[in-house]
């Protein structure tokens, strides 16, 4: 496939757009693999990213083996020269290979077959191309498989080929090094939100894996009601601080180790409009999730919750989802003032609670998947 500099060029800028855009590494690393293989007509390809002093791999596409990524299993490479993705990390340099049964003894590596032992499958060409970034870093390794002309015929990668990935394999790093520095800073975010809800329960022996579940229970009612992957990513992130606001409640209440008194219970359920104040005014998404979710958790559906006797769809989804997860919470652990209840009797308590406390709808969906929220609760026990 002939391209002339005019061709080349507009096809990079094209690309540079399209995974400029892309905000998810799997995604990204899945769309580059797979345009490298449409602009050097491959039949399959792999990508390795560098971590540290190794090379993890990632993703494999293979037109002739449909089923590889069932297959995909993630190994690491020592970066060095004793395999074909080491060498060409460590010496920059891209290798264009004729034929990998037939590699120069002059090389230190060979080709593991094991591959094509297992599959029934004949790599032949390869290109395997260093992914170095704007600072001339090695970012990563693509490598190409098989090149085909018109009639399907396996060819040697040409020098054009190899000039065009290149530049390709150099966007792409650029691309790839921006989301993971993304990546890095929302892990930070998210560490910061979690250290800040095990804050404002740090009375409670049991915080830690309250948290937890309550964002894993969260996320798993979301989804089970096929909410998108945005809304089920926000409320994953968001629900642990649904008792932010416990930061501004006296030890002396949250800590009583018997039942609240009506003037008591009036300052705890104060909570939530202390959250809401907490994380109102962020212009964060995230953020002003979180504090509708803090400001809405103990509505009840039928308008006898607080602070806003909010009922029906008035209460935020958000709301809603965290209010069944927080009771199936709070009846199943230990507290001060109580023994965890058996699961029959809290799930008649859930049950008896339909378009009362809580949606209706939502009701039918816990119920349905119990075995699933059980499983999270065993998971994150301690």
């Amino acid at each position: 496939m002939k391209m002339n500099r005019s061709e080349i060029l507009n096809e990079l800028i094209e690309i540079s757009i399209m995974i400029s855009s892309i905000s998810n590494l799997n995604n990204l690393l899945d769309i580059i693999l797979k345009k490298a293989r449409d602009i050097t007509r491959a039949d399959a390809g792999s990508l390795y990213l560098k971590e540290n002093d190794k090379l993890i791999f990632l993703i494999t596409q293979n037109d002739s083996v449909k089923e590889i990524n069932s297959k995909l299993k993630t190994f690491v490479l020592n970066m060095d020269k004793r395999s074909i993705a080491g060498y060409v990390a460590i010496t920059k340099k891209i290798l264009n290979i004729k034929d990998v049964y037939k590699i120069s003894r002059d090389f230190p590596f060979s080709f593991n077959d094991e591959f094509d032992k297992k599959n029934n499958y004949r790599t032949k060409s390869m290109l395997t191309v260093p992914m170095i970034d704007n600072e001339k870093n090695i970012i990563g390794v693509l490598q190409l498989i098989n090149s085909k002309d018109d009639s399907g015929r396996i060819i040697v990668f040409s020098k054009q080929t190899e000039k065009i990935i290149e530049s390709f394999a150099s966007i792409s790093a650029v691309a790839i090094k921006n989301v993971q520095l993304k990546e890095n800073i929302k892990k930070a975010h998210l560490e910061t939100i979690y250290r800040l809800s095990v804050a404002a329960e740090y009375k409670d022996m049991d915080t830690g894996s309250h948290i937890k579940r309550i964002s894993k229970y969260s996320e798993l009612l979301a989804r089970k009601l096929k909410m998108d992957d945005h809304f089920c990513e926000l409320i994953l992130y968001a629900s642990p601080l649904h008792d932010i606001g416990k930061l501004g409640i006296p030890d002396a209440i949250l800590t009583k180790p018997a039942k609240l008194n009506a003037d008591e219970w009036e300052i705890m359920k104060k909570h939530t409009t202390m959250g809401y104040e907490i994380l109102s005014g962020s212009n964060e998404e995230l953020i002003k999730f979180a504090s509708s979710i803090a400001l809405n958790h103990h509505e009840k559906f039928d308008g006898t919750g607080y602070p806003n006797n909010l009922s029906g769809e008035n209460i935020p989804i958000e709301g809603r989802i965290v209010a069944i997860v927080d009771v199936f919470d709070a009846l199943s652990t230990k507290r001060p003032y109580k023994a965890p209840w058996p699961l029959d009797k809290i799930l008649k308590e859930i049950e008896d609670q339909k378009f009362k406390h809580f949606d209706g709808k939502l009701v039918d969906i816990f119920l349905s998947n119990i075995d699933e929220f059980l499983k999270i609760r065993k998971e994150y026990e301690n």
